[in-house]
């Protein structure tokens, strides 16, 4: 894993199965960190050709919306270039956060790094 930290945010990055890069995000992701995880992103993009993201979500503390933002922009960029963009790991606090601002209709949510990988590696994603 690569590590990035800014302030209490911690971004790192790692293969999973055939195809896929896990993106891990520890922390707040808030106005102060989410360029860190823009970076973080940025990077990952590059990896694979369609670009095949699960972001792990199990340490996110909290979440503004700047933070949302950007999965947000992140998911839109994936999809128009053919890849997918699966969150995992979802605590109780983000996924409320989640359902109320309703990017749960916008953000394919599976509870494990198995399923958001299978997801993933098994085709294309509405």
């Amino acid at each position: 894993m690569s590590p990035s930290r800014s302030h209490r945010l911690e971004i790192g990055d790692r293969p999973a199965g055939d195809r896929v890069v896990v993106v891990t995000v520890r922390g707040p992701l808030d106005i102060d960190t989410c360029p860190v995880l823009q970076a973080a992103l940025a990077r990952a993009l590059t990896v694979r050709d369609p670009p095949l993201l699960a972001i792990d979500l199990s340490g996110l503390t909290s979440a503004d919306s700047y933070g949302l933002t950007v999965l947000l922009a992140t998911e839109r960029h994936v999809r128009t270039t053919g890849g997918g963009l699966v969150v995992f790991g979802v605590g109780p606090l983000p996924r409320r956060i989640f359902r109320d601002r309703g990017l749960d209709r916008f953000l394919d949510i599976q509870p494990t790094l198995d399923e958001a990988v299978r997801r993933l590696e098994d085709g294309p994603l509405l």
